[in-house]
This record gives C-alpha cells, structure tokens and sequence, in this order.
C-alpha cells in the first residue's frame, strides 16, 4: 500500500495508520509495519496505532523517531506493508525455556535491540529470561562481542589502550576523576566513556560537563584522545554501544 506521510511530532518509535487502511493490509493496534522509502530505499519496521479520525485514508502519520529513522520528508510517498513476526522472538522464547543461545542467535537479538524491532516487553521478556536463566561463559562472551559488533568501533594506531570501569554509585564518588588524568600521566592512552545520573543527582558525564562538553562523537573521541592521551566522556553521545543506550 502506498501512503503520503505526515509528521507527527511526537516521541514514540511507530506509525499512525487510519482504521481503514490498516485494515486493508490486515494489521491491528500493536503489530508491526515494513515502511519504506522509495527515493532512499531505506526501510523500517515500526508499531502501529490506529485512528478513526487524526488523519484521512491514505496518508500514514509518522513519529518522530521513525522519521529520522527513515529520513523521509512530510508529504512524501512511502510503501507500507504488514511485517513479518520477529524470528528473535523466537530465540528470546528459547532462553525462557532455560536453553543456551549460540553467537548468531545474540547477535540477531542485539540487531533487533538497536534497530528498534523489538517491543520494550518483547525486550523485557529477554532480559528476564538472562535473569532467571543466567548466561554462561559463551554466551556472555557471545552478547559482550555482538554490542561491540552493533556499534561504531575505534581502532587506534598506538598500543596499549586502557580503560577504567567500576560499579556507579558505590559510593558515587566519581573516581574516574582523579584516576583518568593519572593513567593518562603515566604515558597511557585512556578514552574514558561514562554514563549520566541512573539513580543519584550526577553520573560521572554529569560532574565532568560543568568543567567542560562530554557529548561527543565517536571519531571525535578518538582524535582527542590520540591528541591529549585521554578523555571523559558520554558514553551516549558516541554511538560505540547503541545496545546499551536503549
């Protein structure tokens, strides 16, 4: 089905389709879309809404998060298609049963993570089933490379490259202050990704961004740290672990 688009402004990762149309292709409140781009050729899989009176027949109101996924202007066409069920569902239903899931089955679920496939209880049930299945050593090693694998990579031409990570929080003292300069005195090269506040009033990203910027991106990071031999930054700003942001 063909569908002229319409910007919706708000923050949700789907479509709006008019109650008739989403009927014609056979879909419901919930289920997933393939919307695609003609000009770019790019194509999402997105949730749908569905209303009787937002928008007419024949026109598909898109989130904003969709519409930069997508990049596709207001009034443009775009094909519309009900998607096909997630095989990750599957693997993910695997691991409820208590089985092991092998490289290619992780990446698939990491895939589907960034990629915005899954819905946040399709994610939930996963991360669930890790919780009262706990993954073995494979598979630890399995979802550590497919996050990595998932997101931007920095590869530098000096060796070694350290890093520092410690449980937040406990007690919030931000060490990563006091030990990033000293590694980076010591000759060795540190980029120091950090997170905001979770639970406490500052992350580390936090109580560095009122001595200077933290977001930064992943080339730009690795260019100052070649530079000046270390740096601390968002670690959500740089796109090197999307799996871990959603």
């Amino acid at each position: 089905m063909k569908l002229t688009t319409k910007s919706i402004d708000i923050e949700n990762r789907g479509v709006l389709l008019h109650a008739g149309d989403a009927r014609e292709i056979s879909v419901r409140d919930g289920d997933r879309v393939e919307v695609k781009n003609h000009i770019t050729g790019e194509s999402v899989s997105a949730f749908v809404d569905t209303t009787a009176s937002m928008i007419p027949q024949g026109v598909i109101g898109i989130y904003r998060p969709t519409q930069v996924r997508i990049d596709v202007l207001e009034g443009a066409e775009v094909e519309v298609r009900a998607a096909d069920r997630p095989a990750t569902l599957d693997f993910i239903k695997k691991k409820m049963d208590n089985q092991r899931l092998d490289k290619e089955e992780t990446l698939a679920i990491i895939r589907d993570v960034v990629d915005d496939v899954l819905s946040p209880s399709e994610l939930t049930a996963y991360i669930v089933a890790t919780y009262t299945n706990p993954l073995d050593m494979d598979e630890v090693e399995h979802l550590t490379r497919a996050m990595v694998e998932t997101g931007e990579q920095l590869h530098f031409p000096s060796y070694p490259i350290v890093d520092k990570h410690s449980i937040g929080g406990v007690p919030g003292n931000k060490i990563s202050l006091l030990i990033v300069p000293i590694i980076a005195a010591a000759g060795l090269k540190i980029p120091k990704t950090s997170s905001r506040a979770i639970t406490g009033a500052a992350g580390t990203a936090d109580l560095m961004e009122v001595l200077a910027p933290v977001a930064f991106s992943a080339l730009e990071v690795q260019q100052m740290t070649e530079k000046v031999g270390a740096v601390i930054v968002w670690g959500g700003a740089t796109n090197i672990a999307p799996a871990d942001d959603r």
